[in-house]
């Protein structure tokens, strides 16, 4: 796991996202997809174990780094291998701040998780407890760990 600090790479992949899917944080719906994507009601909160599961879950999708990125916070580039835990933070001396590495479970901020090449990935919504997940492959297992996830399609 790496935190983005090259302001220019940071900036163009937030420029992405926004072209590719809309993204706009103040609108009533967010994103705009032009690619197939299922949205799922987070019934409750998720435990260390539903996060390794999509975790897991990724991992089995892909075994090349990923986008991790928190809207207005620290983004990361990370391989789903690493194993990161739930609520993992750290204390990053050259810039003096703790760095929080995001949840799968978007828990107050939007949370995305997106290939590199932005074919796949799970979109957060904070606030509705959603998330939009994008990628035939990863739709799939999505689709196979709904119960276990407690997650309901919209």
């Amino acid at each position: 796991m790496k935190v983005i600090l090259d302001k220019e790479k940071y900036n163009k992949i937030w420029n992405d996202i926004t072209e590719i899917f809309k993204f706009n944080p103040s609108s009533t719906t967010p994103f705009s997809f032009n690619i197939k994507y299922i949205c799922y009601t987070l019934n409750s909160i998720w435990t260390d174990e539903q996060e390794k599961i999509v975790n897991d879950i990724f991992k089995k999708i892909d075994h090349c780094e990923i986008y991790a990125l928190d809207y207005k916070h620290d983004c990361f580039e990370y391989n789903p291998n690493e194993n990161i835990e739930l609520n993992y933070h750290y204390h990053d001396d050259n810039r003096d701040c703790e760095v929080y590495f995001p949840s799968y479970y978007p828990d107050g901020d939007y949370y995305f998780f997106i290939s590199k090449d932005y074919k796949y990935g799970l979109l957060g919504h904070p606030w509705r407890k959603e998330i939009y997940i994008f990628g035939n492959d990863l739709i799939n297992e999505f689709k196979n760990k709904e119960k276990e996830l407690n997650i309901t399609i919209q």
